[in-house]
């Protein structure tokens, strides 16, 4: 299965007065997306808090991610992220059921597991999954990181099909391109600041959070970069820059939220851990969508 294109990490809207989930105004999200041309959906990451959705809550947001998808003949990669091996296989069960495509599973965070942990892990998963696997590559959030030899254990699983690579480390893009062939897999960017390079070594896409604010242009960077046009692929790459900074300038996705509310797309609630940015913070993104040409 090729994922290949602009795949938004989605945001969970949830409303202000109740801060239950806004599904009427996440529906109208996924469809201006894909009205802008992205190519997928991934609900229910990082981005979307998938660790603060409730069973029903994540089940309903993948069912209308799979029902808006299927319109428009776009690909969904379901995050089914835990620490426990035996949680995820039941989220990826379910996201099979409703009609995902595929599962995002983040290494297992908290309990660092060793890189023949890891092993075990995800190979557990791939023999029992009925969708193809996508690994997620986060050790910012999760402190547990991938060594390039565990990569090529894991890829040698026909159920494991790709990674989402978000590890912020030029010499891991490096040594993964010297160590992996590329041709078979979805190497997918997870740094938004890194589209254009993860796409020039070779790259299949990205799973962005910042999409979800600008995917017209993450879209157009994607299609520079498949016609070979990397000095305007680049160009935009570093126009973007400002607004990729500020995305993850406080921990996302309140600066997303706030970019989404200043756009008049949704309101800007999280849910606790998490707090709407501070104002510095607000300003940086006004003063980026502005720059743009979004405000």
């Amino acid at each position: 299965m090729l994922f290949k294109g602009v795949f938004v990490a989605t945001v969970t809207p949830f409303q202000n007065k109740t801060g239950d989930v806004d599904f009427n105004a996440y529906r109208d999200h996924l469809r201006w997306l894909a009205d802008c041309g992205v190519h997928g959906f991934v609900p229910c990451g990082t981005t979307g808090e998938g660790p603060c959705l409730t069973e029903v809550e994540r089940k309903e947001l993948i069912e209308m991610s799979c029902e808006e998808a299927k319109s428009k003949k776009l690909q969904v990669i379901a995050g089914c992220g835990s620490n426990s091996t035996s949680t995820v296989l039941k989220m990826i069960l379910e996201a099979k059921a409703i009609g995902a495509d595929a599962a995002l599973v983040v290494t297992p965070y908290y309990n660092k597991p060793t890189q023949e942990g890891l092993v075990a892990h995800y190979e557990f998963l791939a023999d029992r999954s009925p969708i193809p696997l996508v690994l997620y590559h986060v050790p910012g959030r999760t402190s547990v990181s991938f060594q390039i030899s565990t990569l090529q254990t894991l890829f040698k699983h026909p159920n494991i099909i790709g990674i989402k690579e978000a590890s912020g480390q030029h010499n891991f893009w490096m040594s993964m391109a010297n160590s992996l062939d590329w041709k078979t897999l979805n190497i997918l960017a997870g740094d938004d600041d890194a589209f254009a390079l993860i796409m020039q070594l070779g790259g299949t896409g990205i799973i962005s959070a910042t999409a979800n604010i600008i995917p017209k242009e993450f879209v157009s960077l994607f299609r520079l970069a498949q016609e070979g046009k990397w000095r305007e692929a680049f160009a935009l790459q570093k126009r973007l820059l400002n607004l990729v900074h500020a995305m993850f300038s406080e921990t996302n996705p309140s600066p997303a939220k706030e970019a989404l509310k200043l756009l008049g797309r949704m309101e800007n609630t999280v849910r606790l851990p998490l707090v709407t940015v501070q104002p510095k913070t607000q300003q940086m993104i006004s003063n980026a969508l502005k720059d743009l040409g979004c405000l």
